[in-house]
């Protein structure tokens, strides 16, 4: 009922390509186009929000997939009533959830049952990060959490397609009250409800430095002996950090939980921080997303709960070894309006900040009632509240990847290069038409960044050549210090003369 926008394809060259139009507010308001009781407009399916209809396309398209053998891309657009919607799903990333090729379960409508019973199948993960020298857990645990009947949930990491027989790693069990493992091989069967332990061999050795492996694990869902559902969970081996890392997606999920989260929150406070964080997408991205908010008052009409708020976002990530904020807002003046749905959590409708400039003052007022203006026009004095919410959160991340580090929402102290004024804006210059170089930082220091699972280190460095010239030395590296890509300049008067550039493939 909501493919309102229609359907096209893209056939004249490969890849092939289905684009998808979904309307959920035409095809809401055709049904129901009265006023309310509130006397406004519908403006939209009450029980919609945006990771649900997410997850909902995300399935939709890996059913495509199977059904149809040569597409390759869905694009699809949608207006779920909060904001408009751009999702581009491939096959090769949605084929990463899934232990045979997509095209395999339309063969028959047993396999494709078993392909629509595996959208209901979850695997939650622990932690996203692990590496043989950890002491605090003794693998990745991994917990299948399935909507429909299960009777035994089957962990297998046996796969012949690697080229060690130990890469594939072992299952464990570990009870947490007595802390004993118990070894389980390459395949272990549970209830329900009972997490295994993934745990490399020490295989490390086995690999060359700069070698980058993916070990799949598959976990299948049975009941009474028959296979209803399967997953798979893919992890990378880099071996110049020994570092595990799972891949996350929209069926796993990396969380110390050991409960699946609820697609919307069931607390006013869990609602707030869900809505302020998806607003990061305005934002210069960083590693890690976190935020800050102080409820002021609530009120509730109609089935709708108004949220009245001092809210800050921000986006940490690493320059010059310090976790800081990259990204972010100070602390804004913000109403929030949710309503529940029919398993009573919330959705957020309405998400209002207030005009900048010379409105800003009058749009405040307008949108908080009188009671809260001393709160709201004086935002600066809570600011150090949501600043404190916003570090805590970013230390929560640190040490769920198993890394230490100084955390600060405040600016980095950073050294410019010392070239000639001319030069340097020459350099910064080059840099916007340089992918490369425009990921080093502009200052004399590093910054991170995770790509793919693999964290890359970019560093600006200056120093002398041998005829005494200064040089700029722009590297992107790995964490054990192997260059990835180099740049140098020298600077001759006014100019940046390049005159070394390597890349390591």
């Amino acid at each position: 009922q909501y493919l309102k926008g229609g359907i096209s394809l893209q056939t004249e060259n490969t890849p092939y390509g289905i684009n998808v139009n979904y309307d959920f507010m035409q095809s809401n308001n055709s049904v129901n186009n009265a006023d309310d009781n509130t006397g406004n407009k519908p403006d939209g399916d009450a029980g919609l929000d945006l990771d649900q209809v997410e997850t909902t396309l995300r399935n939709n398209a890996a059913v495509i997939f199977a059904l149809i053998d040569n597409v390759d891309i869905i694009n699809i657009t949608a207006d779920p009533g909060t904001q408009n919607l751009k999702l581009k799903f491939t096959r090769t990333e949605l084929q990463k959830s899934y232990p045979r090729d997509l095209r395999d379960y339309a063969k028959t409508q047993g396999e494709l049952q078993i392909l629509l019973n595996s959208i209901y199948l979850k695997i939650l993960v622990y932690p996203q990060k692990y590496a043989l020298t950890m002491s605090s857990t003794p693998g990745i645990r991994l917990l299948a959490q399935y909507e429909g009947a299960a009777g035994q949930v089957q962990y297998s990491a046996d796969n012949g397609n690697i080229e060690y027989s130990a890469s594939g790693g072992q299952l464990l069990t570990w009870d947490n009250a007595d802390g004993k493992i118990t070894e389980k091989g390459i395949k272990a069967e549970f209830p329900p409800g009972t997490p295994a332990y993934w745990s490399p061999l020490d295989i490390v050795s086995q690999f060359d430095a700069n070698t980058q492996s993916e070990i799949p694990i598959t976990i299948t869902v049975s009941q009474n002996g028959i296979k209803v559902a399967e997953k798979q969970v893919i992890i990378y081996f880099d071996g110049s950090t020994a570092f595990f890392t799972v891949e996350p997606s929209g069926d796993v999920i990396i969380t110390d939980s050991l409960q699946l989260p609820s697609p919307n929150p069931d607390s006013i406070a869990e609602a707030v921080s869900r809505a302020i964080k998806s607003q990061g997408k305005s934002y210069l991205a960083g590693e890690a997303v976190s935020e800050g908010h102080i409820i002021l008052d609530t009120e509730e009409k109609n089935g709708q709960v108004k949220v009245y708020t001092m809210a800050s976002i921000g986006w940490f990530g690493f320059e010059n070894g310090i976790f800081t904020m990259v990204s972010g807002s100070g602390a804004i003046p913000t109403v929030m309006t949710f309503s529940k749905n029919k398993s009573g959590a919330y959705v957020l409708h309405q998400y209002q900040e207030p005009q900048d400039g010379a409105f800003y003052l009058s749009s405040v007022k307008k949108m908080f009632p009188p009671k809260l203006w001393p709160e709201v026009l004086t935002e600066g004095k809570r600011y150090p509240e949501l600043v404190k919410q916003k570090e805590e959160q970013a230390a929560a991340y640190l040490k769920s990847i198993g890394r230490e580090a100084k955390v600060s929402a405040g600016h980095v102290e950073k050294t410019l290069v010392d070239i000639n004024v001319q030069a340097s804006n020459k350099l910064l210059a080059m840099k916007k038409y340089n992918s490369f170089l425009n990921s080093c930082p502009y200052w004399s220091g590093s910054r991170e960044e995770i790509k793919d699972g693999i964290r890359y280190i970019y560093e600006t460095s200056q120093s002398k050549t041998g005829d005494g010239y200064d040089l700029i030395i722009f590297q992107k590296k790995k964490e054990n210090g192997s260059i990835v890509m180099e740049s140098k300049y020298k600077i001759v008067e006014n100019e940046p003369r390049l005159i070394e550039e390597k890349e390591k493939l």
